[in-house]
């Protein structure tokens, strides 16, 4: 049992009997080794198995386990049967079932998730118990601006970021939590830097930005026919709005160089 495979802070005595997942057989000459784990997401899998018995019977299903031992986890499941609450079976009676593996993993909390095939439903039951206002999916870049009410956003953080990190690597997705203050700010930015496009108007503004388009980047390098795929444009208008985006970006890097060389030429010559 690899200091590393070990549940911080926890003591092992000679005669202690010891729960753990065989993580790997090594074979050596003097015989065979084996490494075991108490941190590996499948041995909290497997004490759940243990503990219940609609997972052993194939009624509920482990999807997904995310941990930091010792600490937290969070384990997505799922039922086959629409008359079993998958969350509900994991807990148990008055707990009895989860605290059984706590107290296996000395402590360490534990979420039970309903596991969703709609990847922004299953971040809300992530979360929760914060309330989520609304999710905003970005499939090409795989992440979610998830969007709180302002008082919800540290439960939906986390202390030191935990429940967000553990949401994250529970559904694969890069998540970036904002408050609804913050979320309508940077929409205002955004619309207003859309709007300053040539040929934007209101509707094909809302429109880019629904559709992804956050920035004047975000069009300037738009894929030609995703982007004309947005309500209210064709293909000829797709390609003049990139071309307007390009255009605009390179007279804004034009004048950014022009100012500094302004500034150099202000700048007193140290060598003289």
């Amino acid at each position: 049992l690899p200091a590393k495979e070990q549940i911080p802070k926890e003591v092992y005595k000679q005669g202690d009997r010891v729960r753990a997942y065989i993580l790997e057989v090594k074979q050596f000459s003097r015989g065979p080794q084996i490494i075991l784990s108490r941190t590996h997401p499948n041995f909290l899998s497997m004490l759940f198995e243990n503990e219940v018995p609609e997972i052993s019977e194939g009624i509920v299903s482990i999807i997904q386990v995310a941990r930091e031992p010792g600490s937290r986890a969070k384990i997505a499941v799922i039922s086959k049967d629409s008359d079993v609450d998958p969350v509900g079976a994991c807990v148990g009676m008055k707990g009895s079932r989860v605290q059984a593996v706590v107290q296996e993993l000395r402590g360490e909390k534990i979420d039970n998730v309903t596991w969703d095939h709609d990847p922004a439903k299953f971040i809300c039951n992530a979360l929760a118990p914060a309330e989520i206002t609304r999710v905003i999916v970005d499939e090409v870049n795989h992440s979610m601006v998830v969007v709180v009410p302002d008082d919800q956003l540290s439960l939906a953080i986390g202390r030191r970021g935990q429940n967000v990190r553990l949401a994250s690597k529970i559904s694969g997705w890069n998540l970036d939590v904002t408050s609804e203050t913050e979320y309508n700010k940077n929409l205002k930015d955004s619309y207003n830097s859309l709007l300053s496009l040539e040929g934007v108007g209101e509707a094909i503004a809302t429109e880019l930005y629904q559709e992804g388009y956050r920035s004047i980047e975000d069009v300037a390098s738009a894929n030609l026919p995703e982007l004309a795929n947005v309500e209210g444009l064709n293909e000829k208008d797709a390609a003049q709005l990139i071309a307007t985006a390009k255009e605009y970006l390179q007279d804004a890097d034009m004048d950014v160089s022009g100012e500094n060389a302004e500034r150099e030429k202000k700048e007193p010559d140290n060598d003289d």
